[in-house]
């Protein structure tokens, strides 16, 4: 079990005393905590199809939206872990949350409130394709996907797609920023790693906040080896 998962089944009683990993302003809400919207009126949590990690629904969860007037639902894929992080204006929220462990793959969904219903926004495969494969890997391997800050109330969100910490990929847990425009669902900016922490600084929890930065600097200094054979090769 990485320990990831371990913090979060040993806080299972009490999710948001857990300190978010990639926002700073998320909450937990897995496995059994709930997150309010900044005006208090929508309250929304998570039910886990089947809590069993042996079985093929985990952890597919359905998200669970409390308004005044109804209850609303949708479901993801990714309920490990997962943290919701509200607009300002609180017609949105995201949810990042991982399909396979406490390491990932984490995937981010948005979702708007609407009347009647939830309204679905998936962002994980856009920012994968703006993200690419920069490096060299052992196979290959997409970035985990986190919701960082939203910008202009609920139209846009920063999101991180982070090289999975892991010795697969060089600069593993590294990432780079893109914000999305929401409506049209495209990147309208992206960011290197060292301006998302230059620029939005206090909105990283340590999963971002203490990512590598020589990595970036120097990227020979974060290779993984088994991907580099041939420098070890001697010259003939």
């Amino acid at each position: 079990m990485c320990l990831a998962f371990a913090v979060w089944s040993a806080n299972a009683q009490n999710p948001t005393d857990v300190e978010p990993y990639y926002a700073k302003r998320a909450v937990y809400i897995y496995p059994d905590g709930s997150s309010s919207s900044p005006d208090g009126k929508n309250v929304v949590s998570m039910r886990l199809l089947d809590a069993s990690p042996d079985s093929e629904m985990f952890p597919a969860a359905d998200v669970v939206v409390r308004t005044p007037t109804a209850t609303l639902k949708s479901r993801i894929r990714s309920g490990l872990g997962a943290q919701v992080l509200w607009s300002e204006d609180s017609k949105a929220f995201a949810i990042t949350g991982s399909a396979e462990g406490g390491n990932g793959q984490f995937r981010t969904d948005v979702f708007y409130i609407r009347p009647g219903r939830l309204s679905p926004v998936p962002l994980t495969l856009l920012i994968e394709r703006a993200f690419g494969h920069p490096v060299k890997c052992s196979w290959p391997e997409p970035p985990n996907v986190a919701a960082i800050k939203w910008l202009d109330t609920s139209r846009k969100l920063l999101v991180a797609a982070e090289i999975i910490d892991h010795t697969n990929c060089d600069s593993m847990g590294t990432f780079r920023g893109f914000v999305v425009d929401i409506a049209s669902a495209r990147v309208v900016r992206n960011y290197t790693q060292i301006e998302v922490k230059r620029l939005f600084g206090p909105d990283l929890a340590p999963g971002l906040r203490d990512a590598n930065d020589k990595c970036i600097l120097e990227p020979p200094s974060c290779y993984v080896s088994t991907n580099h054979l041939e420098l070890k090769r001697s010259p003939r």
